[in-house]
C-alpha cells in the first residue's frame, strides 16, 4: 500500500479540474517540473547518457554485473523498443558488434524496421546518439486543448487516443498535460506525478517514443538535482516517481546515495520520498540512518484518524465510498506501521520496536494488524 497512492485519491476527492489558470510560479511551488514558461521543452534536452542511457534495470544489472568488469572485446546494444543484448569475450570488435546486433534483433522482432537495435557500448566507451527527444517533439502532431481546460477530460481523451492506436496524438496530450497542469490547476500535483506518469509509461509500453521521451524527463530532473539539490523538493519526488513508472528505482537508490554522502540534510528532508525505495532494495542500514520512529508513527496515526473522521464527515460523499477508501486507509496504517516494526527489528531496535507496538495496538484492533504485527516482529516485512 503506497504512501502516494493515498495522497493521489485524497487529491482526486478534494481538487476541481476546471479552476481557473494560475501563474507558472505558483505551479512551480506546488510540486512541478522548475521550467521555464518560455521554454516547456528544456526538460527533454538532457540526453541519458552511460549507465543512465540503459533502457531497463535488466540491462542495467546485466551491465553491471556480467559486463562491465569483463575484458578483451565486447558489445552492448539495444533498441529504443526495449530489447538489449551484450556479447564478451569475441576474437575482434568487428565480431563482437556483429554478435550483438544479430542477438539484439532476436528480441525485437516487433520493432527491427522502425526502431532497430543500435551499439550503446564498445568494449567500455559508450556511444552517444543524436538528442532523440527533439526529434520525437518535432514529429508529434500539435496540441491545444480547449477551452475551459478540463485536466479530468484531457485525461480520458488520452486514453481514447491510445484505444484507437492514435499513439503520437494521446503522446501529445501527455506531454502538455506534464507541461502545463499545474498552471491550471495547482492541486494536480499528487496526479501528475500518479496517473499522469502511469498513463505516460503505458503508453511507453507501445510506443516507444513515449519511453524515450520519460527516459529523457528522468535525466532533466537528475541533472537539475545535481546541482540544486537543497531546493528541490518538488524535483526529487518527481525523480522518483518516474524512476518508479520506468522500473528504474535502481537510479533513485544511486541519487539518496549521493546525498547521504554528500548533502545529509537534504536525505533527512525527502527521506520519506526515498523509503518504498530503500525497502524494495533491502538498504535497512541507510533506512535506519535517517529513521525516526517516533515523529513517522505520529504521522502515520495522524493520517488514519483523518481518514476515520473523515468517513463520519462523509467527506467522500456516499457511504460505500467512503467506506472503500477508510479500508484502503486502514490497509495503508497497517502496512506502513508494520515495515516499521519490521525495519526497527531488522536494526536491532528492540525498545522502540515495544513502545512502537505497545501504541500501535491502541489505535486498531483487528486480527490482521495483529498477524502483520507479529510478523513484523519476526523481522518479516509486509507485501508491498
Amino acid at each position: 500500500m503506497k504512501p502516494l497512492l493515498l495522497i493521489v485519491l485524497a487529491t482526486l476527492a478534494f481538487s476541481c479540474s476546471t479552476t481557473a489558470p494560475i501563474n507558472s510560479q505558483t505551479a512551480t511551488e506546488g510540486g512541478g517540473s522548475p521550467t521555464a514558461s518560455a521554454n516547456p521543452n528544456v526538460i527533454f534536452e538532457y540526453a541519458p547518457q552511460n549507465v543512465d542511457s540503459l533502457i531497463t534495470f535488466e540491462a542495467f544489472d546485466a551491465y553491471e554485473n556480467k559486463y562491465k568488469s569483463v575484458p578483451g572485446f565486447k558489445s552492448f546494444a539495444q533498441s529504443e523498443g526495449g530489447a538489449w543484448a551484450y556479447v564478451t569475450n569475441r576474437d575482434s570488435q568487428d565480431i563482437a558488434d556483429l554478435h550483438v546486433l544479430k542477438s539484439c534483433e532476436k528480441y525485437n522482432l516487433k520493432y527491427t524496421d522502425s526502431y532497430p537495435c543500435k551499439l550503446i557500448n564498445v568494449s567500455g566507451k559508450w556511444l552517444n546518439y543524436p538528442k532523440r527527444a527533439l526529434e520525437i517533439l518535432d514529429s508529434l502532431p500539435e496540441f491545444t486543448p480547449e477551452t475551459p481546460i478540463d485536466l479530468s477530460q484531457l485525461r480520458s481523451n488520452t486514453n481514447k487516443d491510445m484505444q484507437n492506436k492514435d499513439y503520437a496524438m494521446a503522446l501529445a496530450k501527455r506531454v502538455w498535460f506534464h507541461q502545463h497542469a499545474l498552471e491550471v490547476n495547482e492541486h494536480y500535483s499528487a496526479v501528475r506525478l500518479s496517473f499522469g506518469l502511469m498513463d505516460w509509461a503505458e503508453l511507453g509500453k507501445v510506443y516507444p517514443p513515449a519511453k524515450t521521451l520519460l527516459r529523457y524527463l528522468a535525466n532533466y530532473a537528475k541533472s537539475t538535482l545535481m546541482n540544486k539539490p537543497k531546493e528541490a523538493y518538488s524535483l526529487i519526488h518527481e525523480y522518483v516517481s518516474i524512476n518508479r513508472v520506468l522500473e528504474r528505482t535502481d537510479q533513485s537508490l544511486s541519487f539518496f546515495n549521493w546525498l547521504d554522502n554528500h548533502h545529509p540534510e537534504t536525505a533527512a528532508r525527502n527521506f520519506h520520498i526515498f523509503q518504498d525505495v530503500l525497502t524494495q532494495h533491502e538498504q535497512f542500514s541507510l533506512y535506519n540512518k535517517y529513521l525516526n520512529p517516533n515523529v513517522d508513527f505520529s504521522q502515520m496515526v495522524s493520517t488514519y484518524v483523518w481518514s476515520k473522521d473523515a468517513r463520519k464527515r462523509g467527506v467522500y460523499g456516499d457511504t460505500e465510498k467512503s467506506q472503500k477508501m477508510l479500508e484502503f486507509d486502514t490497509k495503508t496504517f497497517i502496512y506502513n506501521v508494520s515495515r516499521l516494526v519490521a525495519i526497527l527489528v531488522i536494526n536491532g531496535r528492540s525498545a522502540e520496536t515495544e513502545n512502537i507496538i505497545e501504541k500501535a495496538k491502541l489505535e486498531l484492533d483487528s486480527d490482521e494488524f495483529i498477524t502483520a504485527l507479529n510478523n513484523a516482529q519476526g523481522g518479516k516485512l509486509p507485501p508491498s
